[in-house]
């Protein structure tokens, strides 16, 4: 496998963080666009006198988006993280399964176990995901005019 190892657990994580960071991005969004108090956030274009996300808002609807989806798929890349360690570190006969490094990790720290390393992967997110999503929608405005 070598430089394929780990894949198959990266994508379990990957996909549905990023899947729950895009909607609830586009949620916060239509919110944000709704809901008066965010007017003075908002920007309106000047040819179709639609309302749009200003920057700050963009930027702190994605950091929210991104912060949420990371709460809730951390755990199971701690679990994947701490499996593809184990394969550099013990032998194959040695290593456990997810869902055994899973009652391990339970017995051992409880729920706190799976949130270990937390804060600087939000303090990673935040900014990462906020200026993604800023990004995004000014390509798309610039590609779409």
């Amino acid at each position: 496998l070598g430089l394929y190892s780990g894949l198959g657990p990266t994508l379990m994580v990957a996909v549905p963080n990023f899947s729950i960071s895009w909607v609830v991005y586009g949620s916060l969004k239509e919110y944000a666009l709704e809901d008066e108090l965010f007017y003075n956030l908002r920007k309106v274009d000047i040819d179709t006198g639609k309302s749009k996300l200003g920057f700050l808002l963009t930027l702190g609807c994605g950091a929210a988006s991104g912060t949420l989806s990371t709460l809730l798929t951390f755990p199971f890349d701690t679990v994947r993280r701490r499996m593809q360690i184990q394969g550099q570190h013990f032998r194959p006969e040695e290593r456990v399964t997810g869902i055994n490094m899973i009652r391990s990790l339970l017995k051992s720290d409880g729920i706190k176990g799976f949130y270990r390393g937390i804060t600087p992967e939000v303090l990673k997110v935040v900014p990462m995901v906020g200026t993604m999503f800023t990004v995004y929608e000014m390509l798309k405005e610039e590609l779409m005019s």
